[in-house]
């Protein structure tokens, strides 16, 4: 198991970002993507629907699909929400040797909520920069640094210039003034401070959430799809929530059952989840 080097900790502490290049062997990488384009080429069964909220319900009878498997609303975008139940590939990032270090270095006793693939076109345009935390929570004490909520990115082609990068803006994750939304919100690399974060298949980016970041314009023509698992500490992970969020969110026994020990672990919050008793 990797051991997080002073440098690691003092680069993610400054930047709240790390790279790690090659950090998911070639052969996992592959299959990943192959279980992506798989899944992208095929509708899924999304019946459940029929039990959200009437909005939401209303939403998706009139074609909306934000809440769907596969999400489409976005053109030159395709993004594929609840891995773990489409294809048993994608456990094997959660507790990944190479990630997991970083995880509990950063985070103490992470929990993974969600995992979603998302997939860019030629002609996506820039999204909205956000953060998913305040910069409060995201402190260092006594040499230790606590993130309550970190996004691992694994990508699985090539992130080069134009493919539709992930963009940050260094250091924010400590800000103190809010960014000018209004003229900066849709800006992407054009915003003060923006840097478009690079690298090739199997290259995973690891960041906390209080983060500002964004993706960048897609203007080459190759698909370029990264994987995104969302981890919250042990002591926020919630056993339930909005509909939607779930059932995408927490696996039912049938599918942590082919999980290791380790994996288990990483996802506990989910046995604590009445959702699916409510589906018997």
């Amino acid at each position: 198991m990797h051991t997080v080097t002073d440098e690691e900790k003092f680069l993610f502490d400054i930047q709240g970002f790390l790279i790690l290049r090659g950090a998911i062997e070639p052969e996992l990488i592959q299959a990943l993507d192959e279980a992506v384009v798989a899944n992208e080429a095929i509708e899924h069964d999304d019946s459940w629907t029929e039990g959200l909220p009437a909005a939401a319900l209303a939403e998706v009878q009139q074609g909306a699909t934000k809440y769907l498997t596969k999400d489409t609303d976005y053109e030159h975008q395709v993004r594929l929400t609840g891995l773990l139940r489409l294809d048993p590939i994608f456990a094997q990032l959660i507790a990944h040797p190479s990630i997991l270090p970083y995880l509990k270095e950063f985070m103490g006793e992470p929990q993974l909520t969600n995992a979603w693939s998302i997939s860019k076109y030629e002609g996506r345009g820039a999204t909205h920069w956000h953060n998913g935390l305040p910069p409060h929570e995201f402190t260092v004490r006594d040499g230790v640094i606590f993130s309550q909520m970190m996004n691992v990115i694994t990508m699985l082609t090539p992130n080069h210039p134009g493919d539709g990068c992930f963009a940050v803006i260094p250091g924010s994750h400590k800000k103190n003034f809010t960014l000018d939304y209004d003229r900066w919100g849709w800006a992407g690399l054009d915003t003060p401070g923006a840097v478009e974060v690079t690298g090739d298949a199997g290259d995973v980016m690891i960041m906390t959430e209080a983060l500002v970041h964004t993706g960048a314009a897609k203007t080459t023509s190759r698909r370029r799809t990264t994987l995104q698992y969302n981890h919250v500490h042990g002591n926020r992970a919630a056993a339930d929530g909005v509909h939607h969020h779930s059932y995408h969110c927490s696996m039912p026994p049938s599918i942590r059952q082919r999980f290791t020990p380790e994996q288990k672990e990483m996802t506990r919050w989910m046995e604590l989840s009445t959702y699916w008793k409510k589906l018997k």
